[in-house]
């Protein structure tokens, strides 16, 4: 008789422990209390990246002195400020040309291995902001990739 009440007790113990853990674990974070008067800080509203393919895809000769090779790049910039979507939009023949200036300088050692063509992605970057600078007084493009790569 003595085992049964106290095996009653431990279930009951067992189980309101279990529905407190629960109830802690599962309960509301606590509001941060503020003073009266004191506004919390709004929380920092990051803006969303957007993105502009500067199509058709950039084809240029590579300079070789042996046989004729060429490089095929897909580019796309991106930004977080609409304004400088309309200024690659607007400015998009002098980017382009100014690409593939950069694009045919290069050889095919120079683009061969990966650190190269995070240069020319650098190159690009710079080239691209330098020429947005000049028509609109500032940059805005905050990364390129080249989502196609091809040599041949």
């Amino acid at each position: 008789m003595k085992t049964k009440i106290i095996l009653i007790i431990a279930v009951v113990l067992l189980v309101a422990g279990a529905a407190g853990a629960t109830w802690w674990f599962t309960r509301p974070a606590p509001e941060a209390a503020v003073a009266e008067g004191d506004q919390a800080p709004a929380p920092a509203e990051v803006e969303k990246p957007l993105y502009i393919a500067l199509e058709p895809n950039f084809v240029v000769n590579l300079q070789n002195e042996r046989s004729m090779r060429f490089l095929m790049v897909e580019v796309q910039l991106m930004t977080r400020k609409e304004p400088v979507i309309t200024a690659v939009e607007e400015f998009e023949p002098r980017l382009r040309h100014e690409l593939i200036m950069l694009f045919s300088k290069q050889t095919r050692d120079a683009v061969s291995s990966a650190e190269s063509r995070d240069a020319l992605i650098s190159e690009t970057l710079d080239t691209v902001n330098r020429v947005l600078t000049e028509e609109r007084g500032k940059g805005g493009v905050e990364a390129v990739y080249f989502t196609k790569f091809v040599m041949q």
